[in-house]
């Protein structure tokens, strides 16, 4: 366990491995957004969940610093979506639900 804290006004606070960010961590930035979650080779990677100040959440899986596999995704103004992503994008079977009521089940790419 350790503490890191940046010129940039990112913070860091969980497991290292060979001074890298590896294993279950906790991460501010600067403009108050966080994410919780696991991490490997300074990256979010394997189950976790951003938080941006906008009140915006995502909660999943993560490779490599990107949204990637399944996940949750709520906007600020009440739209939401459940399923598979790719790459930072929403990419397979998912359910957008907008704030409205409207709802769309199937593929996206």
């Amino acid at each position: 366990m350790g503490v890191q804290t940046n010129d940039n006004g990112r913070s860091y606070e969980g497991e290292w491995l060979n001074d890298k960010r590896n294993g279950k961590g906790f991460e501010v930035y600067k403009n108050g957004n966080y994410y919780r979650g696991e991490f490997k080779d300074n990256h979010a990677n394997g189950k976790g969940a951003y938080y941006w100040t906008n009140k915006e959440e995502f909660e999943g899986e993560w490779l490599d610093g990107k949204k990637h596999g399944k996940g949750i995704w709520k906007g600020p103004h009440g739209d939401s979506y459940m399923g598979e992503w790719k790459n930072n994008m929403v990419e397979g079977h998912g359910i957008h639900i907008w704030k409205n009521g409207d709802k769309y089940e199937g593929m996206w790419k």
